[in-house]
C-alpha cells in the first residue's frame, strides 16, 4: 500500500514536493521520470547512511558514479575504482539541485548531471544497491 506523504515529511529536506512534481511532469524520457519517481520515494521512506549506490563509474564509460547519502544528499564522483586515475568527487544537497551540477571537473567539457544523465537516458541506474538493506 502506498504511503501519503505529508507536508513535514518534507520539512528537513532540501528538496521540495514541488520540485519533484515539475521533474516528474516534465520528465523528458519515461527512464527520466522513473529516477525522480524513484528517488522521490527513496528520500522520503528509505534511509541510506550506508551510501545507496545509483550509478557505480565502472559500469559507464565516463566513470562517473553516483550515490544517495543520509537521506537527501547526492555524491557525484569520477574514477572511484578506475585505477592509475584521480579520484574526485562532490557531495551535494538534494537531487534536484544536483541535476544543475556541472560535470566539466569530471570530464572535461561542461554539462550538467542532469544533461549527461539525459544523453545517455538514465541507463546504468539501479535502484536496489541501497547498502542499510543489503
Amino acid at each position: 500500500m502506498k504511503q501519503k506523504e505529508t507536508i513535514e515529511d518534507w520539512e528537513y529536506l532540501a528538496d521540495t514536493p514541488e520540485e519533484f512534481d515539475t521533474a516528474i511532469r516534465t520528465a523528458v524520457s519515461k527512464n527520466e521520470k522513473e529516477f525522480f519517481e524513484k528517488l522521490r520515494h527513496k528520500i522520503l521512506y528509505e534511509t541510506a547512511f550506508s551510501n545507496d549506490v545509483l550509478l557505480k563509474d565502472d559500469e559507464n564509460e565516463d566513470a562517473i558514479y553516483i550515490m544517495r547519502v543520509g537521506t537527501d544528499d547526492i555524491m557525484v564522483g569520477h574514477n572511484l575504482t578506475v585505477s592509475g586515475k584521480e579520484h574526485e568527487c562532490v557531495e551535494i544537497a538534494g537531487v534536484c539541485f544536483a541535476m544543475a551540477y556541472d560535470l566539466y571537473d569530471f570530464l572535461g567539457y561542461h554539462i550538467s548531471l542532469q544533461e549527461w544523465l539525459r544523453k545517455r537516458d538514465y541507463q546504468g541506474l539501479r535502484y536496489d544497491r541501497n547498502n542499510d538493506y543489503m
